[in-house]
């Protein structure tokens, strides 16, 4: 990759970076190319050339760096709730709080990588690095709700999450705004239990543990 180092040229690459976002969850990732990233950033045709090898490279930095600082910031808030010594409860509500209210722009452009990706497989590569980010974070946020990283089944939590991020874009007037939350309070309940964490299941179904 292409670098430079200097303020302006960085404010230039960001702004490439968030038009490619935006134009991904538009029209695609197909829909990714010279013109339509430069026009929406306002700058030059030439100005991908100036910092990246090719247009398929902006788009993939631009959703990896995206994806990587959401990651950053849904792993500082399971890092706050262990410092809070939150219970299955609170981290719960937390995280399907958080993980419900990723920006439409982002969520769209998340979906149609992953829908490009079915299609290209040159690109897959991409959607792993998503998904195995996603899934460190649910293992974060499983660690501070009671369960290890063996007793947690974070492809079964990310795709929850998925899925309704997908109703969510796709049909917004059907989709309860809790179902989320059941959802993410079920699977920790459900895990567990199967953990044997019976004292901590108890608490999260609302129950004194000592009754």
């Amino acid at each position: 990759m292409k670098r430079r180092h200097g303020e302006n040229a960085q404010r230039r690459r960001a702004a490439l970076m968030q038009a490619a976002v935006e134009v991904t969850a538009e029209k695609g990732m197909a829909g990714v190319t010279h013109r339509a990233v430069t026009e929406r950033a306002g700058l030059p045709l030439a100005t991908v050339g100036y910092f990246f090898d090719s247009i398929d490279e902006l788009a993939v930095e631009a959703l990896r760096t995206r994806i990587a600082a959401d990651a950053e910031t849904m792993g500082g808030l399971a890092e706050h709730l262990k410092q809070q010594d939150s219970g299955p409860d609170e981290v719960a509500a937390a995280f399907a709080a958080a993980a419900g209210s990723l920006p439409r722009v982002e969520a769209m452009a998340l979906v149609e990588a992953m829908l490009h990706a079915a299609r290209a497989p040159e690109l897959r590569h991409v959607v792993v690095e998503a998904l195995d980010m996603g899934r460190g974070v649910v293992a974060a946020a499983a660690a501070t709700a009671g369960l290890s990283d063996e007793e947690a089944d974070t492809g079964a939590f990310l795709a929850l999450i998925h899925g309704y991020m997908l109703h969510s874009l796709a049909a917004p007037d059907l989709v309860d705004s809790e179902a989320l939350l059941r959802g993410v309070r079920a699977l920790f309940l459900g895990g567990l239990l199967e953990a044997g964490h019976v004292d901590l299941a108890l608490e999260l179904a609302g129950r004194d543990p000592g009754s």
